[in-house]
């Protein structure tokens, strides 16, 4: 089927179900209230689908908001189940967008998107989910189960239907008269709707016999119509059709199926066996798939009303009963018909009608993953990950657990597809091993696929934090030069990766002009979604220039695009709130960047993410809590992002955290042990000379050695070495730093020049800074070097004689919050208070003693130095020593 058709049948009921209007059963549930859940569990053919339709219309009628998707075995994971009802919400949700790359989401994201959308929906709702049985999994079940129990969503009514039970929690749904079940005793037709059914038909059962025949049949629905139309063809008797059912199911559905089959044309018994293998069948579908014409055997479909449900509005496309279907396919079986040959020409007739999707779906079907493999190379490979949207990364994710039955070197596009999604799944050594079989093809050497490895590469590079050598970028720029060969989704990937790799090496003009680029071609592409990654780009480019406004615009263009595209809560929405949060921490806003970072940090730090957007989220929140003065917390908050880094193997990122960890200790006076720290991770004064080490162009965020020790001989007044590494590091810079680092550079050159009692110099160093840069802006970088700092800055403007301008602009900075009343923090007040045996524990940590020794010192096992130290860092909420140590001096636990 094309896709709008697969959408018309998830997300609306058959149009041909209700034709046996069950009136005493909608006429007992329209008179008692919807329920909270609501089941309809009974074996194939009982007509459960039918009463749900015709429920469903009921509802509707009255003025409930309903809907309705019929699942597939493709949810039976819990990605496609969860992406199923979201797009079941694109049918009554106007400003919901249909194209974006959802598949990609995680099932938390999803799960988190899913109830926002729901919770919007004006109530009375009633959710139809048909064929439950078909992705009934543990973790779809506990989805359910979950969406039942936020009390956000008690106005959603769920309406399942499924041949067999969901174990749902449902007792408490019971007790709050929440919970009915509707089954095979409510399903049987009675004995007046039997004989309803067969009024004005030619059977010659009498009344009696209809009660016989509804009581052999046990009111199943199916048995009871495929009877019906037996008895029409007058090819039986009363007799033989009461005769033959015993009571058991199996026999009678046999029984008609044998009798329904057997009694037609040749062409169409033959039109019904070729066919049982296609899961939906169209008169277009099956002039390419049987090698005969057709077109008469496939009129008489609707001639013979047999047991076929209409897919579409138009009536094009149809699917047989399950049970009929199951009779021919045996059939089929035993006349050695062959149903793999015709499941591969349908895969090739959908591959040339352009729906990708069911030409793959057709091709499993076959057996035949090489096959899925071909048709997704030939539709572009890995560029289906961008160009689709439910169907793209399942291509993929469906072709992962078949890999091992294709040649993967032989479909190079099609297994860099396989490397992309598992790294947007944070499954890394996958991407690897797909990335090293692409390597392997003998069509390395064609253009084409050279020029897919390459853009590839620097994308899984984005992902493992690898460095993309400048020979790198120079060949994908050499790729966008030739004339033609690449695609726009393939130019858009290439110009993102080309912004993302400036952007980290500083050159922002460049990262700007690129991302600008990126973003135009994708949308010329169709490709919405990756259009929108490129607002991280050149918003952290503008940021970092020193424009914030356009940084600020680009970060709010992303979260509204992508809440059109995949609702609240997702992977781009997070990264956009970080970003945000970011600017909003260098103005001072820190309400603001609080409220965003308390949720989209943690989002970003579980899911999509990689080193820019963590660090951007760590130290906007660093700033804020050092700002607040929760000392305490900064470090627990360092100890967590650590181990986020070491999760995902981010050592840059580690690093970032490290020299902020060292700045956090020297800030709050613990000299000493800032020393230690840094001495020990990486930061030693050895370094502080060091070129590479110090280089600012390729550090965005966060300090760097000669910084650090810069600051630690200015607190301890030995100036001539401060200076000294001061004037290293400026030297030793390949290119001008950004606004924010230039910034930052000019407060410690002015403080530098204070202590040296160089006041002219610190004069016409700070109206120089006040003059050509946003100072206002990244307000926040003056306010964290103390209130102390600030009132010397004031006393300068006036001893010093700073035109009226200087002045103002410095008022203008510090009016809004003139910083704490000492330089240090006030310490938090501790929650607990710590044990002298811990309080003597913590002292000999804090002379920087490993447990051994401690426990030498205080006569202690090695376990109970261990066990000390434990609750010690619970009762202070951190994870390492260093954190404990900082952490119990702010609190005044220790000296």
């Amino acid at each position: 089927m094309h896709n709008s058709h697969r959408r018309q049948i998830r997300f609306r009921p058959p149009l041909d179900e209700g034709k046996i209007a069950r009136r005493a059963l909608l006429e007992s549930l329209s008179q008692t209230r919807l329920r909270r859940l609501n089941l309809i569990v009974a074996p194939a053919g009982y007509g459960k689908t039918s009463l749900a339709a015709q429920w469903h219309a009921h509802l509707a009628r009255t003025g409930v908001t309903v809907l309705w998707v019929s699942l597939d075995p493709d949810d039976n994971d819990q990605t496609g189940f969860l992406l199923a009802l979201i797009e079941m919400l694109d049918t009554v949700a106007t400003d919901a967008a249909t194209d974006s790359d959802r598949g990609s989401l995680s099932p938390a994201t999803m799960f988190a998107v899913l109830v926002t959308r729901l919770e919007r929906l004006p109530g009375p709702v009633a959710l139809f989910i048909d064929d439950y049985h078909l992705a009934q999994t543990d973790a779809n079940e506990s989805a359910v189960a979950r969406l039942l129990a936020r009390p956000e969503l008690a106005h959603v009514k769920f309406v399942i239907v499924s041949r067999s039970a969901p174990h749902i929690p449902r007792s408490a749904l019971r007790l709050a008269d929440e919970f009915r079940q509707i089954g095979v005793a409510d399903l049987a037709f009675s004995d007046a709707e039997a004989q309803a059914l067969f009024a004005g038909s030619e059977t010659r059962l009498n009344a009696d016999e209809l009660i016989e025949l509804n009581r052999r049949a046990e009111g199943w629905a199916v048995a009871l119509q495929m009877v019906r139309l037996l008895v029409d063809d007058d090819a039986a008797d009363s007799r033989t059709i009461l005769e033959a059912f015993n009571g058991h199911n199996e026999d009678m559905g046999r029984y008609l199926a044998e009798q329904a089959f057997s009694g037609l044309p040749e062409a169409l018994r033959r039109l019904l066996m070729e066919t049982a293998c296609l899961p939906a069948i169209s008169r277009e579908l099956v002039a390419a798939v049987c090698d005969w014409d057709t077109t008469a055997a496939f009129g008489m479909l609707r001639d013979y009303a047999l047991p076929f449900a209409v897919l579409d509005r138009d009536g094009r496309w149809m699917r047989c009963h399950p049970v009929f279907n199951a009779y021919l396919r045996e059939a089929a079986d035993e006349t050695g018909s062959p149903a793999r040959d015709r499941l591969v020409k349908a895969a090739r007739w959908f591959e040339k009608e352009g729906d990708l999707l069911s030409a793959v779906d057709h091709a499993f079907l076959s057996g035949s993953a090489s096959l899925a493999a071909e048709i997704i190379e030939a539709g572009g490979g890995w560029q289906r990950v961008y160009m689709t949207k439910r169907g793209g990364p399942g291509l993929f994710r469906r072709l992962t657990d078949m890999a091992d039955e294709v040649d993967l070197p032989s479909y190079p596009l099609t297994t860099l597809g396989l490397a992309v999604v598992s790294a947007k799944t944070g499954q890394l050594d996958a991407a690897d091993h797909y990335m090293t079989l692409a390597r392997k093809t003998q069509a390395v050497g064609k253009e084409g696929v050279a020029q897919a490895l390459r853009v590839i590469g620097a994308l899984l590079a984005l992902y493992t934090d690898r460095w993309v050598s400048a020979a790198e970028l120079a060949a994908l720029e050499a790729d966008l030069m030739r004339e033609g060969g690449l695609t726009l989704v393939h130019r858009g990937l290439s110009l993102n990766m080309l912004s993302y790799n400036f952007l980290i090496r500083s050159d922002l003009e460049r990262a700007q002009h690129y991302g600008r680029l990126a973003m135009q071609t994708f949308r010329d592409g169709g490709a919405e979604f990756g259009a929108i990654h490129l607002y991280l780009h050149t918003g952290q480019a503008a940021y970092f220039d020193g424009d914030v406004a356009t940084a600020e615009e680009c970060y709010d263009n992303l979260t509204v695009e992508a809440v059109r595209l995949m609702g609240r809560g997702s992977d781009l929405d997070a990264m956009g709130n970080v970003l945000k949060a970011e600017v909003l921490t260098a103005r001072g806003d820190i309400g603001a960047a609080e409220e965003r970072i308390a949720w989209a940090l943690p989002h970003v730090e579980r899911h999509d993410a990689w080193h820019d957007l963590l660090a951007a989220g760590f130290t906007a929140q660093q700033r804020i809590l050092r700002l607040k003065g929760d000392i305490i917390a900064a470090h627990g908050a360092m100890d967590r992002a650590r181990a986020v880094a070491r999760r995902r193997g981010f050592d840059r990122l580690t690093r970032l955290i490290d020299s902020e960890r060292a700045g956090l200790l020297l800030g709050t006076g613990d000299i000493d042990e800032a020393i230690r720290f840094a001495e020990t991770n990486g930061l030693g004064e050895r370094l502080a000379g060091d070129g590479p080490a110090n280089d600012l162009s390729v550090r965005l965020r966060g300090g760097v050695p000669a910084l650090f020790w810069t600051r630690i001989h200015l607190q301890t007044g030995d100036l001539p070495q401060a200076r000294t590494l001061l004037s290293r590091l400026l030297m030793q810079q390949k290119q001008k730093p950004h606004v924010v680092r230039a910034i930052e550079l000019a407060l410690i050159d002015i403080r530098l020049s204070l202590a040296e009692q160089r006041n002219a110099a610190a004069a016409e160093s700070l109206s120089d800074l006040l003059l050509t840069q946003p100072l206002a802006d990244y307000r926040l970088l003056l306010l964290l070097e103390g209130n102390q700092f600030c009132k010397a800055l004031t006393a300068l403007t006036q001893e010093a004689r700073l035109p009226e301008l200087i002045r103002r602009r410095l008022e203008t900075v510090l009016a809004a919050d003139a910083g704490t009343d000492e330089d240090v923090p006030a310490p938090a007040a501790p929650l607990n208070t710590l044990t002298e045996r811990e309080r003597a524990v913590m002292r000999l940590v804090s002379e920087g003693l490993g447990n051994k020794e401690i426990g030498r010192r205080l006569s202690l096992s090695d376990n109970t130095v261990k066990f000390h130290l434990r609750n010690t860092f619970t009762k202070l909420n951190v994870t390492t020593r260093t954190a404990a140590v900082s952490a119990a001096r702010q609190s005044g636990m220790l000296d």
